[in-house]
């Protein structure tokens, strides 16, 4: 009896010790699921998964971790400049405003961390982030067929396509969907599935008329297909590569806003089409707003070259120098380039500070020789070029999310190659 009793006991306890490992690993997952929605959902599945993994992972070995993973230091010094930018910030209240957003550079990694997921929990977070984003894109589809059939009567509307889908911020959206495209051509998954998910993602970036975001993605797909050329290069995928360009060029004109847009990029990189953008399109999306705001963002720097303005501190001196030059832009707007938003923030160290964090995130994905992680990380900068995504929640989260999984991979995983 006494052997039985221990036994159990035994038992009681392994099945105790086995849940504690699976609901950190689910709640770890969990978040990666719920990147591509509602911002209020990050921060709290990001919280559970810290808690739960402060409760029941082991932390025998996290000083040393955090001592090993050096590549974590780097995502934290961002959040300590921020907070020692408070020393000569021009707005006190705005920079502590910042700063409460930047925790997340200190949080993810932390997680990462305490978490200290294995190579097989990181390739699932992979996949539940792709089925993720195709159940983003299902619902966006589904809300957009919903509202045709009970708005219909104004579906002629300018933007009526992209006001009627489920979206956060269209131009991260596509980053986010972009990132998942990388994914899924490089990831084990049947050559069906990438071409409809791969459709799918093409069909949401260019309903939302992300011109940066459709620009990013024809350029992921032509690597993808020199990179394999001698296996795709056949009569069948030739014809489904032109399918695919010709199909995204339906979509653009079947819509207004898409096509004044799209339209418009063409102009400006040289095309005869600027007579194919309406008036309306032109007013709407204040064409050239962005030559005008990064013109303001580089006087503002040019008065604070070396620390910059401080956390935060961008939108409204952005705001009183387009008034002063007459611009019609609105006050909340940022840089719209998170290179110009760094100086004009932290000045020099700002933009060292960006650019030291590509060299080594580049210098660990050639490392790893992975394709997978240089494209991302093209995507990244690319993306960061015309947008201020470390102002906003869904940029931090991804920036901060998707460089610790290189990091951890580089770092933890040292003699694998390729891969993730």
């Amino acid at each position: 009896m006494g052997f039985m009793c221990i036994s159990e006991k035994e038992k009681m306890t392994y099945n105790f010790q086995s849940f504690k490992v699976k609901i950190v690993d689910y709640s770890f997952l969990a978040f990666f699921a719920v990147l591509p929605f509602v911002d209020i959902l990050s921060p709290i599945v990001l919280g559970m998964t810290l808690v739960l993994a402060l409760l029941f992972r082991s932390k025998k070995n996290f000083l040393k971790n955090l001592i090993e993973v050096k590549g974590f230091h780097i995502l934290i010094f961002y959040f300590f400049l921020a907070i020692a930018s408070l020393l000569y910030t021009d707005d006190f209240p705005e920079s502590v405003k910042k700063i409460s957003k930047l925790i997340t550079f200190v949080l993810i990694p932390l997680t990462f961390l305490l978490v200290n997921p294995s190579k097989e929990l990181i390739e699932i977070a992979k996949k539940v982030f792709l089925y993720s984003l195709i159940a983003f894109c299902s619902f966006s589809l589904a809300k957009l067929g919903y509202n045709y059939i009970v708005n219909f009567e104004i579906s002629h509307w300018y933007n009526f396509v992209q006001n009627s889908m489920y979206h956060k911020y269209m131009p991260e959206d596509a980053m986010y969907l972009n990132t998942g495209l990388v994914f899924l051509l490089l990831g084990n998954y049947s050559k069906n599935f990438k071409l409809f998910v791969a459709i799918l993602f093409l069909t949401i970036i260019v309903l939302f008329a992300v011109r940066l975001g459709l620009f990013v993605y024809l350029l992921i797909i032509a690597i993808y297909f020199v990179s394999n050329i001698k296996t795709l290069l056949n009569f069948k995928n030739v014809a489904i590569l032109i399918g695919i360009v010709l199909f995204a060029g339906v979509l653009i004109n079947q819509s207004r806003y898409a096509n004044d847009k799209f339209y418009d990029t063409l102009q400006k990189i040289g095309f005869n089409t600027g007579d194919q953008v309406s008036e309306i399109g032109a007013k709407y999306h204040k064409i050239g707003l962005r030559e005008k705001i990064w013109s303001s963002s580089i006087e503002l720097i040019k008065q604070r070259p070396i620390l910059g303005h401080g956390a935060g501190v961008e939108k409204k001196p952005i705001a009183i120098i387009n008034d002063r030059k007459g611009y019609d832009i609105p006050e909340t707007y940022n840089s719209h380039s998170q290179f110009l938003s760094g100086m004009v923030q932290y000045g020099l160290v700002g933009m060292l500070w960006l650019l030291g964090t590509f060299v080594l995130l580049f210098t660990l994905a050639a490392r790893l020789k992975s394709m997978t992680w240089i494209l991302i990380l093209g995507v990244m900068i690319v993306s960061m070029t015309t947008e201020s995504y470390l102002e906003l929640q869904q940029g931090v989260f991804y920036f901060c999310v998707f460089t610790s999984l290189l990091i951890w991979k580089a770092i933890k995983n040292p003699d694998q190659q390729g891969g993730l």
